[in-house]
């Protein structure tokens, strides 16, 4: 950016910057609590994906972010109609197909705006703030789904009429909640722990995020997610690291060494009911280790030789029943190369740009967008997730990064 562009809260008047923060704040517990409106007959899948429409032309009537879309409206143009393309030239179009890659259209021009925001910390503040109350929230459909409520009246809960016996069992297996399984579940979860990590090292409250890790690993034995809890884990052990004393490490020692003591003699773990159930299928009745890399690797390159032959996208239907014909399989488990499927090689490539440029310059993307980048690439390599909302929101981030040149300019005074 620019010397002469003014942070976003410059000469803004405190009631607009309190609207702007109170938008954001709705904007982030409806990305975490995302409601499916289609449930209610409206032409909207999940309620993140009306909001742009109310939005975007909201946080987007500012002077600044004016400024910064006419200083930047030859690189964001290129990324929209690179993108775009795919809803034209896709090889199959049914009912439905073109309808994620328009919803990453939205999100990117909305989280373009965001970024300029951003500039003021109080309005990304809000935003994360957000985000945690709307996975506190979506934990509870969590669990209260899991005792058995039927929530999907209320938008609550993925249908599951007209699945088959297997992916019935799958569901219930790896429960979801708000989203079709654990195997979305616990990604997002995951990823909400850039909001956490933000606001624990801006406020250096690591309360923050013990209470976020809290909540994603009592959501385990529900979504009986491993994946999702790498980079959670990993920054949790970092963020920790020196707080850790001898005495309390020798005591978790000691109370893992009697959890596994008291397994190995009575082969049932002493923990509650479902957690134990869980690291047992999870961690140690596993067996399926070798054939699921084996399918991973099947699907895979099969997905990547459709990549190949339909460029610009195969469209969501036709892919499916592609890879289903070809491997048996409807899943890549990999979201670059689904997000190729859906909404072309231009998209994925500008993705992995998007995500390559934020970490090789942290300084200049700030801590939001590099802690982004760092949570979101692990699940995308071992999850199909560019069918998930809050992944494609966070994706639409890296994307918009593309066309915002240089420094991303001064605080205002006085903000967080």
């Amino acid at each position: 950016m620019t010397g002469q562009a003014l942070p976003i809260g410059v000469g803004a008047p405190a009631v607009s910057v309190g609207a702007d923060r109170a938008a954001v704040f709705v904007l982030g517990v409806a990305l975490q609590f995302n409601v499916l409106t289609s449930s209610f007959g409206l032409p909207f899948q999940r309620l993140s994906d009306l909001l742009p429409f109310l939005l975007i032309p909201f946080l987007g009537m500012r002077r600044a972010v004016i400024a910064e879309v006419l200083r930047n409206v030859a690189p964001l143009a290129g990324i929209v109609v690179l993108i775009g393309a795919s809803l034209v030239l896709k090889a199959h179009k049914e009912a439905g197909d073109v309808y994620l890659t328009l919803v990453l259209l939205l999100y990117v021009v909305q989280a373009f705006i965001l970024l300029v925001h951003f500039q003021d910390r109080r309005i990304e503040n809000a935003f994360c703030i957000g985000l945690l109350v709307g996975l506190l929230a979506s934990l509870a459909v969590l669990l209260l789904a899991s005792s058995g409520l039927s929530l999907e009246r209320y938008g609550l809960a993925v249908p599951t009429d007209g699945l088959d016996e297997e992916l019935k069992l799958f569901v219930e297996d790896k429960q979801g909640g708000l989203w079709a399984s654990g195997n979305e579940t616990g990604h997002v979860f995951g990823l909400c722990g850039v909001a956490a990590l933000v606001l624990s090292l801006r406020y250096r409250l690591k309360a923050i995020y013990l209470v976020y890790f809290g909540a994603l690993l009592a959501s385990f034995p529900l979504t009986n997610n491993r994946a999702g809890l790498f980079m959670p884990l990993l920054v949790f052990a970092l963020l920790m690291r020196r707080n850790l004393r001898a005495s309390a490490v020798l005591s978790v020692l000691g109370i893992l060494g009697a959890v596994l003591i008291a397994w190995s003699l009575t082969g049932e773990l002493p923990l509650p009911n479902t957690l134990a159930q869980a690291i047992e299928r999870r961690f140690a009745e596993d067996n399926n280790v070798t054939s699921n890399f084996d399918e991973r690797f099947l699907s895979g390159i099969t997905a990547l030789r459709l990549v190949v032959a339909y460029p610009f996208g195969l469209g969501e239907v036709a892919r499916r029943e592609e890879l289903r014909a070809l491997t048996g399989l409807v899943t890549p488990h990999n979201g670059f190369v689904s997000m190729a499927l859906q909404s072309g090689v231009a998209a994925a490539l500008l993705l992995i740009a998007g995500l390559v440029r934020i970490l090789l310059d942290p300084a200049r993307a700030g801590p939001f967008l590099t802690y982004s980048a760092l949570f979101l690439i692990p699940s995308m390599m071992f999850e199909e997730l560019s069918v998930n909302q809050y992944f494609l929101f966070f994706m639409a981030f890296a994307l918009a990064s593309l066309a915002r040149p240089g420094d991303p300019g001064p605080r205002p005074a006085g903000t967080k």
